[in-house]
């Protein structure tokens, strides 16, 4: 209670002292009974959140002793922030965001060598304030020639965030420089290597909510690298390859990475094949038996291609996802000449996706390839076969318009081998017009046309 009365005395005693100041020596060294005295007087309004009268007292203490505290510099980027906030004029707020920097800078020059909050992680607060309030104003490659000193030194101490923002500031200074990318890709996997350092010795120290933190800017860094086209292949299996053999058990690792390798279109890549059996073994899901079924299929494991694809099919929600597994098996067994199972699984595709034209002209396909095999001994109805891959070639690009080009091709080279008029007139059981129905395995029927 007598704590109490002490500070409410105190706080009223100061709502009569607001706009003055403990008068600050005039020498060389800092007064620092006054800055003591104006210090606590911050605080007061401070934790009342009067931020007007706080910062009296608070830039009294910044200007006279700079090196007092670390919390001389966090509690005055929280009267900033709030000045910036309120500022009533753009003018207002301009000016209380340089004072905001410019605090930075000085917390820099006094305290950057702190261990623990020391210039990295200064930097990754500067920036976000920087990028919160003024973005279009951020001048990316002054932020990279910044950074890179000072995570040079820090290695994997770096701060995770400003870790993130260095591999940000490279990609975007690759966009306006092509010729950039290069430097970005090295950036980005020499601070992956950074992260996983970090992470690795959080984990050591027991330290899981680091670790964790640290995992979280990594992912994000990556995600960033993948979307933004500098990621080849090549770099992704550098970058991957290692990790996943020691983390084959981490479910949430072994998710982004199929998704990575997805996104950046590397779903040939063996560390995609690896993490998708893994993540298969831990959590059966279509994503990772996807993985496994195209890896058994460029072995040429064709039954474990197939029962793999099928357990895609089977777990997946996802109706692209499902048309475009049952097009690979179609696929499949188009390549080993098993047209009717192939035709199956084409259908099959079209009926969960709807729209898809690639399972169409692999059926027109099929009937181009087999029209010799159903009528060996008779050219011309062998001719009128094409006829219905016409049909099929046509209809592909009128349900699915990103394959008009290979439709178009189709259709250029069948119709010229369309049976000529007196071919018909010598087939007195063929006429023009006149539907036909295809024999064998097709079993379709079409219009006869001539060329």
């Amino acid at each position: 209670m007598k704590s109490l009365l002490f500070t409410l005395a105190l706080g009223l005693g100061l709502s009569a002292y607001a706009g003055t100041y403990v008068t600050p020596s005039t020498t060389a060294e800092p007064d620092t009974a006054a800055c003591a005295q104006n210090t606590k007087f911050y605080k007061i309004y401070l934790k009342s959140k009067n931020y007007v009268d706080a910062y009296t007292f608070w830039k009294r203490v910044y200007d006279e002793c700079p090196a007092q505290s670390k919390s001389l510099y966090i509690q005055g980027a929280e009267i900033y922030t709030w000045q910036i906030d309120n500022a009533k004029t753009p003018e207002d707020k301009k000016k209380a965001f340089e004072g905001l920097m410019d605090m930075y800078n000085s917390r820099i020059k006094y305290f950057g060598d702190d261990e623990e909050t020391g210039e990295d992680y200064i930097l990754g607060s500067m920036i976000s304030d920087q990028l919160k309030y003024y973005p279009n104003e951020v001048d990316y490659v002054k932020m990279y020639d910044r950074l890179k000193p000072v995570i040079d030194k820090r290695g994997a101490k770096t701060d995770p965030l400003t870790l993130y923002y260095f591999t940000y500031s490279s990609m975007l200074r690759s966009t306006l420089d092509q010729s950039f990318k290069a430097q970005y890709v090295k950036d980005q996997t020499f601070v992956d290597k950074l992260y996983a350092e970090a992470k690795a010795a959080a984990e050591a120290e027991g330290n899981t909510s680091r670790a964790e933190a640290i995992a979280s800017y990594q992912a994000t860094s990556l995600q960033a690298f993948a979307a933004s086209g500098a990621a080849s292949c090549d770099v992704m299996e550098s970058i991957y390859g290692p990790q996943i053999k020691e983390k084959n058990t981490d479910k949430t690792f072994l998710k982004e990475t199929i998704a990575l390798f997805q996104s950046v279109g590397c779903t040939e890549s063996p560390s995609y094949y690896a993490a998708s059996e893994a993540m298969f073994n831990l959590e059966p899901s279509s994503s990772a038996a996807l993985g496994v079924a195209r890896k058994a299929l460029a072995d040429k494991n064709y039954a474990k291609a197939e029962e793999y694809y099928k357990k895609a099919i089977d777990l997946s929600t996802d109706a692209d996802e499902k048309g475009e597994a049952n097009y690979a098996l179609a696929v499949m067994y188009y390549d080993r000449h098993s047209y009717g199972t192939s035709r199956q699984y084409c259908n099959a595709a079209m009926a969960a996706k709807p729209g898809f034209g690639a399972p169409m002209l692999l059926i027109a396909s099929m009937y181009a390839s087999t029209a010799s095999s159903i009528y060996p001994d008779d050219p011309v109805k062998q001719r009128v076969v094409y006829c219905l891959v016409v049909d099929k070639a046509a209809r592909a690009k009128a349900i699915d318009p990103s394959v008009t080009a290979q439709a178009n091709k189709l259709i250029g080279t069948y119709s010229a081998a369309y049976p000529a008029k007196e071919d018909i007139f010598m087939h007195p059981d063929l006429q023009e017009g006149q539907s036909f129905t295809v024999g064998g395995w097709i079993g379709e029927t079409t219009t006869i046309r001539v060329r």
